[in-house]
């Protein structure tokens, strides 16, 4: 039985990033870059108009002279021809500053008759409510960096930049093997006995979250044929295969026996910690095997501890591990050495509240808590007002 240090080190030790891909920026929302991405163009493409007014020489302003208009020029249609001293081009935002043009007034600071205009007067510097050619980006400068993470607003960038596609580190693809005789699907009576699952809905939602999809799910029984059938394509064809149950040494415990004939590597099986001490953690040559424990709160602590920041390892994310906080305990909370626990917690301002119901059978708490309160096995218990590592539930 290892520590959760340990545990994690091996995760760092052994996780790697997926194999980049390319893929349009449209489909890559929350994936990480892979490469440097260069703009292709200078942005904006040329002296372009930040407000709707009127395109003049500054010098007309300074003469105060009366300024005559010669044309428009709308956004994408350009006007066609060069304005000199004392004339004008009526503008709109976006569009394109006439050669000759070096400010542009804005309609509301002027004064318009008989197909001319006049300033009102207010200061209006040269230059002014012009974006110049260039001046958020120029061609072949690096528009975001390896690492980087594809937001929306992210995405909106490189599509204004000209950029179809980009080279991202891509989403795992996830199995999810739930086991049990007891188990029944919601919605379906339950016979004398059963219990409803609910680890694969959790862990689907879990995923979701992630924006991962699951690539296969399946249900089966505590039985050690039908146990080694169903791992064994999901290790040949997912980059991560989850196992809820069935990782124990009881009697229909089949998983890690028949992970082993498959000749699964076993990096780890134990943790000292509560909930999920039962955790296993093993690869087959690129796929990352995790043999969850089967009660609901375990399942979910063990998830967001050890499969999530491996699932961000593989996606290339730079900050694997939940969130972290120190804040005040709002209660005493007993606790021996020798065992590090993870307690469903809610924060609130400077404080966390250790909930009710800490149980590894019951995943109600985890229904309204927003983080986990890690004590390591170094620590006894606990006082009110005492400052605890909190790690955010994402």
């Amino acid at each position: 039985m290892i520590s959760v240090d340990e545990a994690k080190k091996l995760i760092v030790e052994r996780v790697s990033s997926l194999h980049p891909i390319k893929q349009e920026i449209s489909k890559s929302l929350n994936q990480v870059l892979a490469e440097d991405v260069l703009s292709l163009i200078d942005y904006p493409p040329f002296d372009q108009s930040a407000m709707d007014g009127f395109a003049i020489c500054h010098s007309d302003i300074l003469e105060q002279k009366e300024i005559q208009i010669i044309g428009e020029a709308p956004a994408g249609k350009p006007f066609q021809g060069k304005i000199s001293a004392g004339q004008s081009v009526q503008i709109f935002t976006g569009a394109k500053v006439p050669e000759g043009a070096d400010t542009v007034i804005i309609q509301e600071r002027v004064l318009k008759e008989n197909g001319k205009i006049a300033s009102d007067g207010s200061p209006l510097p040269k230059g002014a409510n012009i974006r110049k050619k260039g001046f958020q980006i120029k061609k072949g400068d690096v528009a975001l960096e390896h690492g980087a993470v594809l937001n929306p607003g992210a995405i909106g960038f490189l599509a204004g930049l000209g950029i179809p596609s980009i080279t991202v580190f891509p989403k795992p693809k996830v199995s999810i093997i739930v086991t049990g005789n007891e188990l029944q699907k919601p919605g379906i009576p339950l016979k004398d006995g059963q219990i409803y699952e609910s680890n694969s809905f959790a862990l689907i939602a879990a995923l979701a979250s992630m924006t991962i999809e699951v690539t296969k799910i399946l249900t089966i029984g505590d039985t050690k044929n039908t146990t080694k059938k169903s791992l064994a394509s999901p290790i040949e064809n997912s980059d991560i295969v989850l196992v809820s149950g069935g990782i124990s040494v009881g009697k229909y415990d089949f998983v890690g026996e028949c992970l082993h004939e498959l000749e699964v590597e076993n990096i780890f099986y134990k943790i000292a910690q509560k909930p999920g001490k039962p955790l296993f953690f093993g690869k087959k040559s690129n796929c990352l095997i995790f043999g969850l424990p089967g009660n609901p709160a375990s399942v979910m602590s063990c998830f967001y501890e050890y499969v999530y920041p491996s699932l961000r390892i593989m996606q290339g994310f730079k900050d694997a591990f939940l969130k972290t906080a120190k804040l005040r305990i709002s209660s005493n909370y007993e606790k021996r050495e020798g065992i590090s626990l993870f307690l469903k917690g809610k924060t609130k301002e400077t404080e966390v509240e250790i909930l009710e119901g800490q149980e590894s059978s019951n995943v109600g708490s985890f229904a309204l808590a927003d983080c986990l309160v890690y004590l390591p096995a170094k620590k006894g218990s606990v006082q009110a007002g005492e400052t605890v590592e909190v790690h955010l539930l994402p």
